[in-house]
């Protein structure tokens, strides 16, 4: 009995500590527009569209997803120049 409880707290535990290491950023949403392609973390702004991977559930607006401001969220971007916006290629939602 003991070693299958054991063995249940290791499976509940494998995502967790899965999900905490995919993304290298995070911030909070301090703008959002339901019909533009940026988005405002952390008075930073950032390039988003329709093939940014959202990893929970957030409506799709006219250019890409829309997250509601004060979200928490984990990110990573991509960025092919230098002065160029970051572009966020994944999104994790905190505050769920």
């Amino acid at each position: 009995m003991f070693n299958k409880i054991c063995l249940i707290i290791i499976f509940a535990l494998i995502p967790v500590l899965a999900y905490a290491q995919t993304f290298n950023q995070s911030g909070t949403v301090t703008d959002s527009s339901l019909s533009s392609d940026r988005l405002m973390i952390s008075n930073q702004q950032y390039l988003i569209d329709h093939n940014t991977v959202v990893h929970g559930l957030v409506p799709q607006g006219e250019k890409g997803p829309i997250v509601n401001k004060d979200t928490a969220i984990g990110f990573n971007t991509r960025r092919n120049n230098n002065d160029e916006i970051p572009y966020i290629t994944e999104i994790w939602l905190l505050n769920e």
